[in-house]
């Protein structure tokens, strides 16, 4: 047995080496059992070592699952969505399974699909997981609009997720026998078609937002004229109540250009007259909608 090649693999592989690894570096069964039986390695689950005195992690056991259950097993739904960092907790692990085989996993969720193109999986610290698409298509009917929302929001800042790729991928998936990911839809929807990478997914949100609870219409892009003449556009506007939206959204609004010369417009519209109301995307729909509305029904009020 090269124990070198062993240890090699189990760098890799958070510290564990597979019982067919093992036997294709080398080892015999004689072998293997020698090194349990002197606590060189110990056992990680069925077929699976632990190579020496490698920390116990959660990734070390999502590592474990995956190579317990074979080669075509990947971590997946929560367990990706942490591996991808869309989420800090994902509770019992989970894996998918290409494939009609049954795999058995004690304490692990044992998902299968027949549906699982290369696209849909990728690598992350040594371990098989599905993409985050998949990953989120996966929860998609197990978890709310907001808190997809949030995952989706998030990984868009981080410029880990595109949204027309995610709404192609979910529309590829909808089929026959497939819980069909209603939330996500929804969350979806919030942010954009998914057809249209151009248009803000922020404007998109808070716009089916304004229409999913009955309140008054906002007009995109709407246009006026800056002091000095030239054009400008208000992101969202209820133009007779002259109330204007601007949303700070996405990674261009930290850089300090983009935020200087967000300031310098807002400025400018209050001296138009403009009522200006500023959000991130980091606020609840709950809380930009009733803003706008009080706005809206406030300033109605007043001018009669």
């Amino acid at each position: 047995m090269d124990h070198r090649i062993i240890t090699d693999i189990a760098r890799t592989q958070h510290g564990l080496v597979s019982r067919s690894q093992a036997l294709e570096a080398g080892a015999t069964r004689h072998t293997i059992q020698a090194q349990l039986r002197q606590g060189v390695w110990t056992p990680a689950r069925d077929g699976v070592y632990i190579v020496g005195a490698a920390e116990a992690t959660w990734r070390q056991r999502t590592m474990a699952a995956c190579l317990a259950g074979g080669p075509d097993v990947h971590g997946s739904h929560r367990t990706g969505l942490r591996l991808h960092g869309a989420v800090d907790l994902s509770g019992r692990l989970e894996v998918l399974t290409d494939g009609y085989r049954r795999v058995r996993l004690p304490g692990v969720f044992v998902h299968r699909t027949i549906h699982l193109l290369p696209k849909d999986v990728t690598i992350i610290d040594g371990i098989p997981v599905t993409s985050l698409i998949r990953s989120l298509i996966d929860v998609g009917g197990r978890q709310s609009p907001e808190a997809l929302g949030s995952m989706i929001d998030r990984a868009i800042v981080a410029g880990l997720l595109d949204l027309t790729a995610l709404s192609k991928r979910t529309n590829e998936l909808i089929m026959p026998g497939r819980e069909r990911p209603i939330a996500l839809m929804q969350a979806v929807a919030r942010r954009g078609d998914g057809h249209d990478p151009g248009r803000s997914v922020f404007e998109s949100r808070v716009i089916n937002a304004m229409k999913e609870r009955g309140l008054p219409e906002l007009v995109r892009q709407y246009p006026v004229k800056r002091p000095d003449g030239r054009d400008a556009f208000i992101d969202l506007a209820e133009p007779r109540t002259m109330t204007a939206v601007e949303l700070d959204g996405w990674a261009t609004h930290g850089i300090r250009s983009a935020f200087e010369s967000d300031r310098v417009r807002g400025n400018e519209l209050l001296l138009l007259g403009w009522n200006l109301l500023r959000f991130t995307w980091s606020m609840t729909d709950d809380y930009i909608c009733e803003t706008i509305d009080k706005t809206i029904d406030t300033v109605a009020r007043r001018i009669g």
